[in-house]
């Protein structure tokens, strides 16, 4: 029997040989105590912590499903009596919100997309180049993402009105761009800086040009970043409220934040299932994407916390 102190002192290719030896012989190799409590304690912490950020949408999704009158039932219920959809039904027959959807995806997926691919080209400019004003770059685009939007705000409102721009949904992706590139480039600047310069070499010397090499080495090796910043813009954007606002008036380029505040504000009875309802489908595609890219999103925040 193996306990985890005799491990510290065994090379981990023997402490792999040993279990597998004994995996094979029916020996059992135990852990201690001590390993085993912290693991239990760990695991037990995790899921408290997973359980008190889940319940609210878990709470959401229910009640989604409720019907009016269980909403305000006392005590409350948290799995529905009845279950109906005549919350779903209302949302997309009787309210624009699929519109609002269409255009927040539209927006958040410009905005999140533009800015990635522009803070690309610049982080790689800045690190690849020696030019003046290289440092103030960078330090001026951690300066933008510090700013409180509110500032900006007023600023944005006049360039638009008097570029006759004002209420318009692609004066919303510009405005979003101040958000997108500055996150970006504080993403995907490590992971470019832990590139070699000699792999960029080593395809100049076999033929490519600088664009080429740039293409066929620079992006591959940081696909994890950039899936990283774009799932992490692309959230920000879709949640954004304060410039849509301020910015759109018009009914039918409101976004889903824009739409699910007007279900609150411009009734005078609150129809909370209503709200649950549009909360539900505007959390969709945040978990999509967040199912397809999980993976180059936790590989490029990692990279990005310990390269450079």
């Amino acid at each position: 029997m193996m306990s985890y102190r005799d491990e510290q002192h065994v090379s981990p290719a023997a402490i792999v040989v040993t279990k597998k030896w004994a995996k094979q012989h029916g020996v059992r190799v135990t852990a201690s105590r001590k390993v085993v409590q912290r693991k239990l304690l760990f695991t037990v912490f995790a899921i408290g912590i997973l359980v008190v950020a889940l319940f609210p949408l878990i709470w959401m999704f229910f009640s989604s499903f409720k019907p009016n009158p269980e909403m305000y039932s006392r005590p409350p219920r948290f799995l529905p009596e009845v279950w109906t959809l005549f919350h779903y039904q209302e949302l997309f027959w009787f309210t624009s919100f699929l519109q609002y959807f269409w255009n927040t995806l539209a927006t958040a997926a410009t905005a999140s997309v533009v800015g990635v691919v522009v803070s690309l080209c610049g982080v790689y400019s800045v690190t690849r180049f020696q030019f003046i004003g290289a440092k103030f770059f960078t330090f001026l685009m951690l300066f933008i993402y510090m700013l409180p939007p509110i500032l900006l705000a007023i600023p944005f409102f006049q360039i638009w009105f008097s570029l006759g721009m004002l209420d318009s949904l692609i004066a919303l992706m510009l405005t979003y761009l101040t958000i997108t590139l500055p996150f970006a480039v504080w993403i995907l600047r490590p992971y470019i800086d832990s590139i070699p310069r000699e792999m960029e070499d080593a395809g100049r010397v076999d033929g490519c040009s600088q664009f080429q090499a740039f293409v066929k080495i620079i992006i591959p090796q940081t696909l994890p970043g950039i899936s990283a910043a774009l799932i992490f813009t692309f959230v920000v954007v879709w949640n954004e409220y304060l410039y849509a606002q301020i910015l759109i008036r018009s009914e039918m380029l409101r976004t889903v934040s824009l739409g699910i505040a007007s279900l609150i504000l411009e009734t005078s009875v609150y129809s909370w299932g209503l709200v649950n309802a549009a909360g539900v489908v505007a959390t969709i595609p945040v978990l999509v994407l967040f199912v397809f890219i999980q993976k180059g999103m936790v590989a490029g925040l990692s990279a990005g916390a310990v390269k450079g």
